[in-house]
């Protein structure tokens, strides 16, 4: 039977350190996969419709926002490999509240069989996102980041109820991002 695995996580946990790490450990497993970064996913889908930049996705009416969630779930549950690997954020943070990085008709299109919400101590992920020179991230405080964290938690238990998905969190500690990648693979049962 193939899998469908959502990994999440709020900016700065290492989630794609991690991912990539899982990566090459799926490789050396020899195990079928594909991965998808679900923006990315819905931003090719975009492009079809002569979208040209992401800023110009987000500022798409609702409803053609909403077709394109669904487009790129279609595109991603229709994949025959036996593990699809989906990495995403389970909510987004915005000025006015926190959306579903998973809204409820995306999560009944792709029927995951797994949920992963990666997370680490708040004052770490804090540390991580200020010594990111890629990124340009404002400083926000622990209470915040706290709650960006409860929030994903709860969006991750949402889509679990929703699809009969296992749900779980695995703590990416410092310096042991590889040991973060094992503990997918052993929860996925590969």
């Amino acid at each position: 039977m193939s899998k469908l695995a959502i990994i999440g996580g709020i900016a700065g946990v290492g989630k794609t350190t991690v991912l990539n790490i899982f990566y090459e450990k799926l490789k050396a497993k020899n195990v079928d996969f594909e991965t998808f970064v679900y923006g990315t996913v819905m931003f090719d889908e975009a492009q079809k419709l002569g979208v040209n930049d992401r800023d110009e996705m987000r500022n798409l009416p609702y409803e053609k926002q909403v077709e394109l969630q669904k487009s790129a779930a279609k595109r991603i549950a229709s994949s025959k490999s036996f593990l699809k690997v989906v990495d995403t954020h389970f909510q987004i943070p915005t000025p006015f509240g926190y959306l579903p990085g998973i809204p409820m008709h995306v999560a009944k299109i792709l029927k995951p069989t797994h949920l992963f919400l990666i997370t680490a101590p708040a004052e770490l992920i804090i540390k991580r996102r200020m010594n990111d020179p890629t990124r340009k991230r404002e400083i926000i405080p622990l209470e915040k980041v706290e709650e960006e964290i409860e929030y994903s938690r709860m969006y991750m238990i949402s889509i679990s109820n929703i699809t009969g998905a296992l749900a779980s969190e695995v703590v990416n500690e410092e310096g042991k991002p590889e040991a973060t990648a094992e503990e997918l693979i052993k929860r996925l049962e590969l």
